[in-house]
């Protein structure tokens, strides 16, 4: 019982540390597979009804969507990935932009073969002060800076 009483508390804060680090990657997954389908929708996106108009031919007439069915603005990709991470409790995420490496976020800029990278960030809470000293940002024991980038090839 006392050698039990010594080792309980070193165990219960390992496992609960352990607990925390998997929501902490689980969180890591979910923000970097958010991003990358972001990437992947805007290149799909990008550019488009303008592809044909570069060659002289006449403008496209299809219009391509979000896969949630919304048109193509960078406010709807934005949307997109937010719904994404919708399941990570206490995110608020910061999504970026950024088209053919400009500080331009239109999506209309992304012409065939060029680039459209996001970038998405947020504060993972640690939950208990005692795991934020292993596992938080310096400064800041509480949270965990957690964030993911992506990059696709425009295609429209």
């Amino acid at each position: 019982m006392v050698e039990f009483a010594l080792v309980a508390p070193f165990l219960l804060l390992f496992l609960i540390g352990l607990l925390v680090l998997g929501i902490a990657i689980a969180n890591q997954v979910q923000l970097s597979n958010a991003v990358r389908d972001g990437a992947r929708a805007a290149a799909i996106c990008g550019g488009a009804g303008t592809a044909g108009a570069q060659s002289g031919a006449t403008p496209s007439t299809t219009t391509t969507k979000l896969p949630n069915g919304q048109d193509c603005t960078t406010a709807n990709l934005v949307r997109y990935v937010n719904t994404s991470l919708a399941l990570i409790p206490d995110a608020s995420p910061q999504i970026a932009v950024v088209v053919n490496g400009l500080t331009s976020t239109d999506l209309a800029n992304c012409q065939p073969g060029g680039t459209v990278q996001v970038t998405a960030s947020f504060k993972q809470p640690l939950y208990l002060p005692l795991v934020g000293y292993l596992l938080g940002d310096q400064g800041n024991p509480n949270y965990r800076s957690l964030s993911a980038k992506a990059e696709a090839t425009c295609e429209q």
